[in-house]
């Protein structure tokens, strides 16, 4: 009967202590995968902070729909004819200044137009650059100009989200940069030294790069570009805006001919008097020759 009970005893005792064992395995286990699971939940917090941080770039675009229209260039282009040249001229330069803006280029040469008469005509091109707020102002008071407008073209571009994505990634060069100084204090062998002052120098770079294309876009859109042409003629049609008849072809045309015959009369008359000295001189020789040959006849019939 003790042989029995001590049977049972050692029995139980065993199954106690592979049950302690088993309850001691779960424990450690369950420690290791709360550990385990602390570490990916940081190591997650980490990656979406970053990620975050450099998918700024990337969500600004979220609420572009917002700011269309905010940033935008505009560019003008006109051509211009006129029969007063320089009252045309001085009327574009009296406008600029008056609405604040200034020439930035201007090209002014000179041509022959067709039919026959060789006068010579002048054309301008001027590139200007006007307030954006006074621009409106500026192309009405163009309109007083004793000139012919032949056509006009207007452009705008929309730069909205071109521009803030430029500033997100400025932004995130600059906390890059911060970062950098703060690691540099901190940096104890030359070898971090000269790393993070690479690391740092290429960041200014990319950030002062940045940062000029947002100056060149501030500029575009504060100051819009005219581009405008000034072509002196001989004359002007009236009715230019309107689609010609046959007839008033026929009339503008014989009116062309008549113009051009009487800038070639002018052109012979100015051809006759540079060529005064010339015909003068040659007909002196002429008539010292005449009157050479005259005399050797006289003689030799005597």
């Amino acid at each position: 009967m003790k042989s029995k009970r001590l049977l049972v005893t050692m029995i139980l005792g065993i199954f106690l202590t592979a049950c302690a064992s088993d309850s001691g395995n779960d424990t450690a286990e369950d420690a290791a995968d709360f550990d385990g699971g602390n570490a990916m939940m940081e190591q997650e917090s980490v990656d979406r902070e970053m990620a975050e941080e450099m998918g700024d770039v990337e969500d600004s675009g979220i609420g572009e729909s917002r700011l269309i229209g905010e940033k935008v260039i505009r560019t003008v282009s006109q051509d211009y004819e006129t029969v007063n040249f320089p009252e045309a001229t001085d009327f574009i330069r009296e406008t600029v200044a008056s609405h604040d803006a200034f020439v930035e280029y201007s090209y002014e040469s000179s041509y022959t137009p067709s039919g026959g008469a060789s006068r010579q005509y002048r054309i301008v091109d001027y590139t200007l650059r006007v307030p954006t707020e006074q621009l409106n102002a500026f192309l009405n008071d163009l309109e007083g100009m004793d000139a012919y407008r032949v056509s006009e073209q207007m452009g705008t571009e929309d730069v909205t989200q071109m521009y803030r994505d430029t500033e997100a990634r400025i932004e995130v060069l600059n906390n890059k940069e911060n970062r950098l100084n703060e690691l540099l204090e901190q940096a104890e062998t030359i070898e971090e030294i000269i790393q993070i002052e690479n690391s740092l120098s290429e960041t200014i770079a990319e950030r002062e790069q940045l940062q000029s294309q947002l100056d060149y876009f501030d500029d575009l859109i504060d100051y819009t570009v005219v581009r405008m042409t000034i072509t002196e003629r001989p004359r002007i049609s009236g009715d230019r805006e309107e689609g010609l008849s046959f007839l008033r072809r026929v009339q503008e045309a014989l009116t062309d001919s008549f113009f051009a015959f009487y800038y070639i009369v002018q052109d012979i008359i100015i051809f006759l008097i540079y060529a005064v000295p010339y015909i003068l001189v040659i007909g002196l020789a002429s008539g010292v020759i005449w009157f050479v040959t005259k005399r050797v006849k006289r003689r030799n019939r005597r």
